[in-house]
């Protein structure tokens, strides 16, 4: 353990909770707040849509389709902010909070440098660009600007990614959900008044949105440069830009960023190819995707959780309780599922007629869509769970091939039959996703059982050492 590095109380008393409280507690206690703030996410890009939709059918397509677009360039920063989280989990778990303050020194500038990179490279290009992703023409012709204020958001949560992992991967789930109260707050206001008083267009949802991400970088540099923390802080004196505190973190990080990128571009072939069943099922499709999402919310605040409690506790050599995190998120979010999925369903129509404001055309296609996609509350009970564990021993590679299956090798394909061999109608945008999603426990499964080799394999190497 460092010397020269200190925990304060609270982290002191985080940390011995995460590598020895009740795994239940802890998973509850950590995943509720980040299940909280992924939804509160999930909600922004939810009432962006509800916004454009109050403005007409068409800038809510425009607005699910320039979105999906700057979820490819995201890809950089949660890929790295995966590896960042992994190598600071960990340190920390094993006491080497030297290492913790390097990573977290060395990522900060990392991001910063790349986001000046792509920021050089694509808004001069803004147009080119989404030519060459085959964007339909009204699309460019009336959300250029859009497109480059919601791309100069996702510079800036290149940062925010960053920063959010530092304060995963330590388990300070509650500061997560604050920053993210007081940003909805401030986006919500805004794109209200702007919708509502000033009859703005769609460009001033993305500046919105831009302003609201800002507050969450000013206050996380604030939080980073700050004195409160002695092992969770940026230092230039500690920015580290060599093989030692990189090489894990690309490492860890080149297969998620790659498979992230491919399969938001994959989403694009999908949209352009739903585009044969009308213009009004690709923001169908969006909507469904951001509804049945936020559904699933909680399972996905509860990978995050078991995936820093795991990550901890393979630093500190503790197997066991490992398998007992991993058992006790199936557990949990088999039940979450069962008391969640009933209503959801039961209030789908009322759920969907408030994204089709008296629409009945939208709401006649977004409707099934959403039925079949929420089905996935179901599907994700597995693969949440083993995501967890893969993400924990970095087995990004593993994440990567399963992400790519689930595309290229169930979705696309699946469309593609139904769109050339079978007569269903728009209700396919949700089908395939349904479908796939379930085949894709099967690759999940099987390489679930390669790993838990693999672990034990490193269990029995650390049990040696001792």
């Amino acid at each position: 353990m460092s010397e020269n590095l200190k925990l304060n109380t609270r982290e002191d008393e985080r940390r011995k909770l995460i590598l020895n409280g009740n795994v239940f507690v802890v998973l509850i206690k950590l995943g509720m707040p980040i299940a909280l703030f992924q939804l509160l996410n999930q909600l922004f890009r939810l009432f962006d849509t509800f916004m454009a939709a109050g403005i007409s059918s068409e800038a809510a397509s425009m607005v699910a389709y320039f979105s999906q677009m700057n979820l490819v360039l995201a890809s950089v920063g949660s890929g790295l902010a995966i590896g960042t989280a992994l190598k600071i989990g960990l340190a920390y778990g094993s006491g080497n909070f030297e290492q913790v303050r390097k990573t977290i020194s060395t990522m900060v500038a990392l991001v910063a440098l790349i986001a000046m990179v792509l920021a050089v490279i694509i808004i001069p290009a803004a147009t080119p660009f989404l030519r060459f992703i085959n964007a339909p023409s009204d699309f460019i012709t009336y959300g250029r600007y859009f497109f480059i204020i919601e791309f100069l958001t996702t510079l800036i949560l290149f940062f925010n990614m960053i920063y959010i992992s530092i304060e995963k991967a330590q388990g300070n789930s509650r500061r997560i959900l604050s920053l993210n109260l007081i940003s909805m707050i401030i986006k919500l206001s805004l794109t209200a008044a702007g919708v509502y008083i000033f009859n703005a267009g769609i460009t001033f949802l993305a500046i919105s949105t831009m302003i609201s991400q800002t507050l969450i970088m000013i206050i996380g540099l604030n939080n980073l440069l700050g004195k409160k923390s002695e092992v969770f802080r940026f230092s230039k004196v500690h920015i580290a830009f060599n093989k030692e505190t990189l090489r894990p973190i690309i490492y860890a990080s080149l297969p998620i960023i790659f498979s992230h990128m491919i399969f938001n571009l994959g989403k694009t072939i999908i949209n352009t190819m739903l585009i044969s069943y009308g213009a009004l099922v690709v923001g169908a499709s969006g909507i469904g995707s951001l509804l049945a999402g936020a559904a699933t919310m909680l399972q996905f605040g509860l990978q995050d959780a078991a995936v820093a409690v795991m990550t901890q506790n393979r630093g500190a050599k503790k197997f066991k309780r490992i398998y007992q995190t991993y058992k006790g998120l199936i557990t949990i979010n088999t039940i979450s599922t069962l008391v969640l999925f009933l209503p959801l369903w039961i209030l789908g129509s009322h759920i969907t007629r408030l994204f089709a404001l008296g629409d009945p055309e939208f709401h006649s296609i977004l409707y099934p869509i959403y039925r079949f996609m929420i089905l996935n509350m179901w599907s994700f009970i597995i693969l949440t769970s083993s995501n967890a564990l893969f993400l924990a021993f970095g087995f990004t590679k593993i994440l990567s091939f399963i992400s790519l299956s689930t595309l290229f090798l169930f979705r696309i394909p699946l469309l593609w039959l139904f769109e050339n061999f079978t007569n269903v109608g728009s209700e396919v945008a949700g089908l395939v996703m349904m479908y796939s999603n379930f085949l894709t426990i099967i690759p999940t499964l099987i390489f679930l059982y390669i790993a838990l080799k693999k672990i034990k394999k490193e269990e029995l190497i650390a049990s040696s050492a001792e």
